[in-house]
């Protein structure tokens, strides 16, 4: 069976069920604005299955205890299944989903219409701290423990931490170990955050003696992974997953995917360094992997911001990325 793995990424989230939903519909849209409503129907008929993998209340947990003002904008509840139960309102997100989705392309005159009419936030708030944690990542040590980073972000709380690190690990292995087995054919889409922790599951599939039933001839391996906002080309970042410390002939995870498609926006400050085809050549030229593509798009997502009212142009995005139909035909083009 078709199978669509959806994989968020970093900062505070809504409930699982409201992302999972929201995160089908702008899926739906963008294969609409691509002209491919073959696809979109048979994903809302069940045609195609969807699995949104959550940890979201992780990301709350994290951010919240760090962050006074962002604890203060989680007044929604989570569901039931979930420990950490305040997190953020669907509506204001629904809100900017409807505000973008007006736009009936996303390219390069939207994006700058966007930029003309919404704050420009790129280069400030987000981008400034991301820069920052990308640097005190690149000289982080083994040694070092987690309270030696300054930068107090869920992001680098993932990287950091082996306890978080499992629990979120967990919540992808438990999907995608049990679609695995019953033979799917699987994309897994990953943004952001969740492209690391995609990452380092494909690592431990491909070394760790619990998942020996992953390797070999008769594995099935993942179709195609697509990875949106994508911030593996960071030298930090590559510095502190589950292969940094492993042997230069144990890097890289190997045959848990045939091929790769990176898709970054233009300006998403999380994704700034874009070509994981340079980046991870390694993996093509050791045959690891069929192929690794990277392709441009533009991220139109803006909202109205909670605490000014203004609006503000966000390229990271998942649900922008999800909506463009640059992103739909690649989805298109697997579910054929």
């Amino acid at each position: 069976m078709k199978h669509l793995i959806l994989v968020h990424g970093r900062d505070i989230k809504p409930a699982g069920t409201a992302l999972a939903t929201l995160g089908k519909r702008a899926i739906v849209r963008g294969l609409q604005r691509a002209g491919r409503a073959d696809v979109a129907d048979r994903l809302e008929g069940g045609g195609i299955k969807l699995t949104s993998v959550y940890y979201g209340d992780v990301n709350n947990g994290i951010e919240a205890s760090y962050h006074a003002k962002t604890a203060a904008l989680l007044t929604a509840q989570n569901d039931p299944i979930y420990d950490f139960k305040p997190c953020f309102p669907i509506a204001a997100l629904d809100e900017a989903f409807e505000l973008t989705d007006k736009l009936r392309s996303f390219n390069k005159v939207a994006y700058r219409h966007v930029l003309a009419i919404a704050e420009d936030w790129r280069f400030w708030d987000e981008a400034v701290h991301a820069a920052s944690m990308f640097g005190e990542l690149f000289t982080f040590g083994l040694l070092n423990s987690l309270f030696e980073v300054s930068i107090k972000w869920d992001l680098a709380v993932y990287l950091t931490s082996q306890r978080v690190g499992s629990e979120i690990r967990a919540r992808l292995q438990d999907v995608l170990k049990q679609s695995l087995a019953d033979g799917d054919d699987i994309c897994l889409v990953t943004h952001s955050m969740g492209c690391m922790v995609a990452y380092d599951v494909f690592w431990k599939y491909s070394f760790r003696s619990e998942y020996e039933e992953r390797r070999g001839e008769e594995a099935n391996p993942v179709k195609l992974w697509l990875t949106l906002g994508c911030p593996l080309g960071e030298i930090g970042i590559r510095r502190n997953l589950l292969d940094a410390v492993a042997l230069e002939e144990e890097k890289y995870p190997r045959n848990q995917f045939l091929d790769w498609i990176n898709v970054h926006a233009e300006d998403d400050f999380i994704a700034h360094v874009p070509n994981m085809r340079s980046s991870f050549s390694a993996m093509r030229a050791k045959g690891y992997c069929r192929s690794i593509t990277d392709r441009k798009i533009y991220n139109c997502w803006h909202y109205r911001d909670a605490s000014g009212g203004q609006l503000v142009a966000n390229p990271h995005d998942l649900y922008g990325y999800l909506m463009n139909q640059d992103t739909a035909k690649i989805i298109a083009a697997w579910a054929d």
